[in-house]
């Protein structure tokens, strides 16, 4: 996967963050299950982008969940880091 481009413009303390993990166009955005962003994937599941709906810009922490896959983002003053975080798959006993 290519570096991934955040774009943050907020607007009295607060704003949208798009990630892009691929180049559009994008397609239908899919509603995270806790409301609070969405992602776009492609017609093979793979993640290609996605927006959180408002981060703060002093200290922020949330994280989108897709089910498949979850996004954490943290902000602190303006500075935003985010990573990937997918379910480990279980080790049957023996």
């Amino acid at each position: 996967m290519k570096k991934a481009k955040i774009t943050f413009l907020p607007i009295d303390g607060s704003g949208a963050v798009h990630i892009d993990f691929a180049k559009g166009p994008f397609g239908d955005a899919t509603e995270s299950k806790n409301g609070i962003g969405v992602g776009f994937f492609d017609s093979h599941d793979r993640l290609l982008g996605v927006t959180f709906d408002d981060v703060c810009v002093d200290q922020d922490h949330q994280i989108l969940d897709f089910g498949s896959i979850k996004i954490e983002l943290k902000s602190k003053k303006g500075k935003i880091s985010f990573k990937m975080i997918t379910p480990q798959k279980s080790k049957k006993a023996a």
